[in-house]
Parts: C-alpha cells; structure tokens; sequence
C-alpha cells in the first residue's frame, strides 16, 4: 500500500506557491481540503482569500472578511484563489477569482 503524504507537507507546498506567485495573497489564511475522485485526479484543494474593500458596500464586517466568512458568493472587492495539488503537493491548477470557495 502507498504511504500517504502529511497534510501539514501539502500545505507547506500550498503557502510557497502563494508566496512566490500571488502577492496580493500575502498573509491570508489557507484552508486545505482532501478530495476524493479517481486516481490520477487532485487529491486536496487550497484555498485563500482576502478583501480588499475598507468599508464593504454589503455590510460585511472587516473581521468576519478577513476569516474568509463573508456571505456574498462574489465580490469585485475579493482576491481569492483555489489551488487543486496532487498527493505530492505540486500544484495542478490555480484559480484566481473574485468567488467566495465554501
């Protein structure tokens, strides 16, 4: 049977890819999810988000956007991205988008 790899590896690989490729992400919290699916397809996705809006036009508070709790699926204000990674942590697909990822 194959050893899996640690979530805490993947995670570690999740954050240096958003380190060296996406700036504006800077110090937003990651949030890792295992996935299920066949078996040469992702095995986790990442996901990040931060707002970059003072006052949100939608009555969202700053600290509940900054947890990535914000209640409107997709805001202009919003810099998120969604990162599908293999069982090695190598990232397969990036996506950039304005969406809340529930």
């Amino acid at each position: 049977m194959a050893r899996r790899k640690q979530p805490n590896l993947v995670l570690q690989l999740a954050q240096t890819y958003v380190r060296e490729h996406l700036p504006e992400l800077q110090g937003a919290e990651l949030h890792l999810r295992r996935l299920d699916g066949p078996p040469d397809s992702p095995r986790y996705s990442a996901t990040a988000e931060v707002c970059i809006a003072r006052t949100c036009p939608h009555g969202t508070s700053a600290t509940i956007a900054a947890a990535g709790q914000c209640t409107i699926h997709s805001c202009p204000l919003r810099h998120s991205v969604r990162l599908l990674l293999d069982e090695h942590g190598t990232v397969l697909h990036a996506t950039r988008d304005g969406i809340h990822w529930g």
